[in-house]
């Protein structure tokens, strides 16, 4: 599982983010790669226990590559410093609303929902909160909800109403949103107790009810966008 060793591997990583480096470290990469996969694949048998079809993915299909595309970016790092694995009932690779593990050296966390969706599928969320608002306060109002995750949805949202939206609707609060995720930030340590899978789905179990909502949403839609969903919840 999860030890010192993986976290050794990301701060060194940071320290010298070259190829050169990384082609000299590749075994204690492969070797970081492989605990974080068991993680994932123990991660997938709890959360199967409460959202059966995810027992269908592959911990591979879920683990993000650590190659950053960095055709149009600034920085030219070639290495992400962290993993990050993305769990849903159709894989990473689809615009859907699943469950997230991230392993950064002091910025660990779990998280869940669907992450600044494109504007097909936010589209399709808005229409729900529209339709459903109340049984979506209704999940994310109760006490573990609210006690693992916060009082509101912590997304990026609209200075003003979106298009066609009033902006005293009643909901506003909720349509204004452009992003939906919830995080529960995670000390470095508790990635690496043994009951850390187990603590985990407990946490992920807590976003069932919201992950499932926001994917009714998705499906009550268009077909979903393959492009998939951007890596991080934050």
């Amino acid at each position: 599982m999860i030890d010192a060793s993986v976290f050794r591997f990301l701060k060194q990583l940071k320290a010298d983010n070259s190829r050169r480096w990384f082609g000299l470290h590749r075994a204690e990469y492969e070797a970081a790669r492989a605990r974080v996969l068991e993680t994932v694949d123990h991660l997938i048998a709890g959360i199967a226990r409460f959202d059966p079809p995810i027992i269908e993915q592959a911990p591979e299909d879920c683990l993000f590559r650590i190659h950053r595309d960095v055709r149009f970016a600034r920085d030219k790092a070639p290495y992400k410093t962290h993993f990050g694995a993305f769990i849903t009932d159709r894989g990473r690779k689809v615009d859907r609303a699943g469950y997230y593990l991230h392993i950064e050296p002091g910025e660990c966390l779990l998280a869940g929902g669907l992450y600044m969706p494109p504007p097909p599928q936010l589209k399709a969320v808005r229409q729900a909160i529209l339709r459903d608002s109340r049984g979506l306060r209704r999940i994310i109002s109760r006490p573990k909800f609210v006690k693992l995750f916060g009082k509101s949805l912590p997304g990026r949202r609209l200075k003003t109403a979106p298009r066609d939206i009033r902006g005293d609707h009643p909901d506003i609060d909720l349509l204004r949103l452009t992003s939906f995720e919830i995080v529960a930030a995670l000390k470095d340590a508790q990635l690496q107790k043994k009951d850390f899978p187990e603590y985990a789905a407990g946490v992920f179990e807590a976003m069932r009810d919201f992950v499932a909502w926001l994917n009714r949403a998705l499906d009550s839609a268009a077909p979903l966008n393959i492009g998939g969903q951007a890596e991080s919840l934050i």
